[in-house]
């Protein structure tokens, strides 16, 4: 993978996700696949962002050195700070239009689905099989369901985790 498309997979990663290990599940299907990185490397990378000190996301830095070395690592924190860069601008402007109802509920909603998604990746970690496929449609309904009830706001976050954990241990 040439410097350019791999600074494009994490800044996408990063962008799109809301923090922490968020934008693992979106490196990981842009790298492994693709023979970047290893899931073993990414294990690897995750322990060390763990172990450093700093907030939790810098393991995509890690990634980077392990992908491409220095340049890696270089292109990795580009990516990982610019979208704080560029988003804390822009809420600034659209402030009030964030403060609704609708928009904190999607904002809710969102969280939660990538906390499934994260959940997901990390069983997926942890349980590697031999064959890896794009998700099953009963994945894709749990994530809109969870999306569905963090927009509304009537369910507490917590509940709709553990029923999409149950769910998606029971249908695994």
């Amino acid at each position: 993978m040439d410097p350019a498309s791999f600074f494009l997979v994490l800044l996408r990663s990063s962008f799109l996700s809301v923090g922490g290990q968020t934008a693992l599940p979106l490196i990981r299907d842009g790298l492994v696949p693709s023979g970047v990185v290893s899931d073993q490397q990414i294990v690897e990378a995750l322990t060390i962002g763990r172990l450093s000190t700093g907030p939790g996301g810098l393991y995509i830095v890690s990634i980077g050195y392990f992908a491409m070395g220095w340049l890696g690592a270089i292109l990795a924190l580009i990516a990982g700070t610019l979208p704080p860069l560029v988003i804390i601008p822009a809420e600034s402007f659209l402030r009030r239009r964030l403060e609704s109802r609708w928009m904190a509920g999607l904002i809710r909603g969102l969280a939660l689905g990538g906390a499934g998604l994260v959940i997901a990746t990390s069983l997926d970690l942890l349980l590697p099989s031999a064959t890896r496929s794009a998700p099953a449609i009963w994945q894709v309904a749990l994530v809109l369901v969870g999306l569905a009830a963090g927009v509304r706001g009537r369910v507490h976050p917590a509940l709709v985790i553990g029923l999409g954990a149950i769910v998606g241990i029971a249908l695994r």
